[in-house]
């Protein structure tokens, strides 16, 4: 017996009953909304970003941007590597970062910070 097609509310079930034959979220398409980015800092491929917290959004924000980058490096200097991503998440800006595949440094490290990135 072939399995019911479950929609996602009334309207969709209502609009599947008179597109008979029709194909139902069968495909994903991507797509881009294209934006631009202002650094706080710039130096040679590097762009730095200076964060005390993150917005709403602004993590899906920050992997596009490193998605983008053509042989650039997107790298966090973080107020306070401990705060929370968002209000009530487990993970940690700096987990969050570390995840990403994303350096992050303190203010308290940005010596070690431009020895890595080798800047003066």
């Amino acid at each position: 017996m072939a399995k019911k097609k479950k929609y996602r509310n009334k309207f969709e079930t209502a609009v599947a009953s008179k597109l008979k034959g029709w194909e139902y979220e069968s495909e994903k398409v991507p797509y881009v909304i294209q934006r631009n980015y202002i650094p706080d800092f710039v130096h040679d491929k590097y762009l730095i970003e200076c964060k005390g917290y993150f917005r709403v959004g602004d993590t899906q924000k920050y992997k596009a941007i490193r998605d983008s980058l053509d042989g650039r490096e997107l790298v966090f200097i973080l107020y306070n590597p401990g705060t929370k991503v968002r209000r009530g998440a487990k993970m940690t800006m700096s987990e969050w970062c570390e995840k990403e595949g994303l350096r992050w440094y303190t203010l308290d490290t940005i010596k070690e910070m431009k020895k890595d990135l080798k800047c003066q």
